[in-house]
């Protein structure tokens, strides 16, 4: 049963991610080993069957992304921690994911947002992130580019 503790809970789920990005042990294809068949692994970095399942009840259906509140804290604990000697400010790459939960998250940590174009900008705007928390980053400029300079969006011009 999900409790209603966060609004993010019912889109994620609690589930670690530790090794998922673990090294792919390299092979070489004129190998003489044979393929052999090993043990199921004592535990997973996945949702289980049964809690992907609750995750899609909760959805009320498919399309689902189950993301790792854990995980993400994890992240934001980590940048905001980064040893700096005159301040920083952490931006969150949207584009990597744009998810509406993710970005409202990061922002409730203190995290800013870089946006690549004007729908970004404006996707960010529109889940609440206010607008001089969010910088600009494109290599073209949007139609309503004066309009975002006025809400107070950063321009990172290169």
């Amino acid at each position: 049963m999900w409790t209603s503790s966060s609004s993010l809970a019912i889109f994620m789920a609690l589930a670690s991610t530790a090794n998922a990005f673990a090294p792919i042990q390299p092979h070489s294809a004129f190998s003489s080993t044979s393929l052999r068949a090993e043990a199921p692994p004592s535990s997973s970095n996945f949702l289980t069957p049964e809690l992907a399942q609750s995750c899609i009840d909760a959805a009320s259906g498919t399309p689902l992304y189950a993301y790792s509140l854990d995980e993400l804290s994890k992240a934001a604990d980590g940048v905001l921690a980064f040893p700096n000697a005159y301040g920083l400010t952490v931006r969150y790459a949207m584009k990597a994911c744009p998810n509406g939960s993710i970005l409202k998250y990061f922002s409730s940590r203190g995290i800013c947002i870089d946006a690549s174009s004007g729908f970004e900008v404006r996707r960010a705007i529109d889940y609440g992130i206010p607008a001089e928390n969010i910088s600009l980053s494109s290599q073209e400029l949007p139609q309503d580019f004066a309009e975002l300079v006025k809400l107070g969006v950063k321009i990172n011009a290169w």
